[in-house]
């Protein structure tokens, strides 16, 4: 792996450990799952999964709410499904930002962004109680306690989706264009 492209992952790590911390007090309301699905979407399926895996784990073990060290079955849900994300936005890399930023195509990303969220609260809903002892009998009543929570994150979720990701995704793509751009004239210039 190029430098360069070591250093734009580091970006979006620190960008995901960032904007976790900034948000931590606030229930359930979050840009880590944006941030990962971006770097997906901007450096493709294998650098997203790597980035949203690492990018949970430092944020997790680091969490001022509380480490995840502590849960390692409920940390391990998160890298899986921040992993997914990450991967997910891959799958849209090769589509140009203006096809992004239509109304028929925020409401995919709307969709996906609702989907990956119902799959990371449930991955994470689930490890938890299991992680804790609960016996089965009493992890439905633990998941219907929270749903409260999990549905102010899926709809949190969609909204920034449909609203914000497509930009998210063009500002990102156009500033490591703009990066590519410089790194190739200083190549030419013997830099």
């Amino acid at each position: 792996m190029k430098a360069t492209t070591i250093a734009v992952a580091a970006m979006f790590v620190a960008i995901i450990v960032g904007v976790g911390w900034a948000l931590a007090m606030v229930p359930n309301v979050e840009f880590i799952t944006a941030v990962a699905f971006t770097a997906g979407a901007c450096l493709g399926i294998l650098k997203g999964t790597f980035i949203g895996i690492i990018g949970i784990f430092i944020f997790s073990a680091t969490n001022p709410v509380g480490s995840g060290l502590a849960f390692p079955l409920l940390l391990l849900a998160q890298m899986v499904s921040l992993g997914l994300i990450g991967a997910a936005g891959g799958l849209i890399a090769k589509l140009p930002d203006k096809r992004l930023a239509t109304r028929s195509s925020r409401v995919v990303l709307a969709a996906a962004g609702l989907l990956l969220t119902i799959i990371y609260d449930g991955l994470t809903s689930i490890t938890f109680p299991l992680f804790a002892g609960a016996p089965l009998s009493e992890i439905a009543a633990v998941l219907i306690s929270g749903l409260v929570f999990t549905a102010i994150h899926q709809v949190s979720n969609t909204i920034i989706f449909f609203s914000l990701v497509p930009r998210l995704i063009a500002v990102s793509r156009r500033a490591l264009s703009k990066r590519a751009d410089l790194a190739s004239t200083g190549a030419e210039n013997g830099l």
